[in-house]
């Protein structure tokens, strides 16, 4: 088991903020720590706040060479995100508040096939019914896998000694499947999304790796030729999936906010980092008790 000391980090809030839909709490240690389980780059992480330690201290359950291989840059620790909330106007009490609240969130570095795909899934559905297809759709290549959870039993009982996870399926496993056998996931309408998505990227119609190279508006117009791709499922697939921080995903709180606080256009001067603003906002507003203080208004459409 990893001790480590990090700064600027709230796993709460980075699992919370809609990011990510393979970060899920496993077990609580001493009634008051909770382990998360997170499933990223063919791999499956625990990490949790140290019980014996202060605020910045966490134990993980890779070795240290994993560490800075792998999960440095998929939390994007070498990153000071105190020069994200610099951006923030000193009078925007709101947002102060929110970046207040939600300090510790960062953007992770995810893949971006697992992104499009995922996001694609997540249009009209809650979040455990996502996190739901997300785990059936990777069971479905029957690529099972575990990890030693001992020590974690230990700490927390209800964690099992061995902990078995699915790798997300890459877009030629995907394609190999038929209609039923992707719809038996719950995908629903979005389906045949899916299998575009799937043979586009198979094909090489759609080069994802390419993609990572280019600006931001050409990235949007790629990820909105694939069907049932809209502007938010593009951008959440753009910030999330390729670290693009300019780009703000809107659902239905963050256009309510971006009405009632901001008279429904973003500053200017937030635009460089609105992708890293956005998730102070979004966590405060829709996830927490604070969320009732967003004016309900307009239609709720995701």
């Amino acid at each position: 088991m990893l001790h480590l000391t990090i700064k600027d980090f709230d796993l709460t809030a980075i699992a919370e903020s809609g990011q990510c839909f393979r970060m899920t709490s496993v077990g609580t240690i001493e009634k008051e720590y909770p382990v998360y389980k997170i499933v990223a780059l063919g791999k499956c992480l625990l990490i949790s706040r140290d019980p014996k330690g202060d605020t910045d201290t966490y134990l993980a359950s890779c070795t240290e060479s994993e560490w800075e291989e792998y999960y440095k840059h998929y939390f994007d620790l070498t990153t000071d995100y105190e020069c994200y909330r610099s951006y923030a106007d000193p009078s925007d009490e709101f947002l102060k508040t929110c970046m207040e609240y939600g300090t510790g969130i960062r953007i992770l570095n995810q893949e971006p096939w697992e992104m499009l795909i995922s996001f694609i899934i997540s249009q009209r559905k809650s979040v455990p019914a996502i996190r739901t297809t997300v785990e059936k759709l990777c069971a479905l290549s029957g690529e099972e896998c575990f990890i030693d959870s001992s020590e974690w039993h230990t700490l927390a009982p209800e964690i099992p000694e061995r902990i078995y996870f699915y790798p997300f399926p890459d877009a030629g496993t995907l394609a190999g499947f038929d209609v039923e056998e992707i719809g038996s996931t719950g995908t629903g309408y979005r389906t045949g999304y899916i299998m575009e998505a799937a043979r586009k990227v198979t094909t090489g119609e759609i080069d994802l790796s390419a993609l990572a190279e280019t600006p931001d508006e050409a990235l949007l117009e790629e990820l909105l030729k694939i069907h049932g791709v809209g502007i938010k499922v593009a951008s959440c697939t753009a910030l999330f999936g390729f670290h693009r921080l300019s780009l703000c995903p809107e659902d239905v709180w963050m256009k309510r906010v971006k009405e009632q606080f901001y008279s429904g256009s973003w500053p200017e001067s937030y635009k460089p980092v609105l992708g890293v603003l956005q998730q102070y906002m979004f966590y405060y507003a829709r996830l927490e008790h604070e969320k009732d203080k967003i004016k309900r208004t307009g239609r709720e459409n995701q």
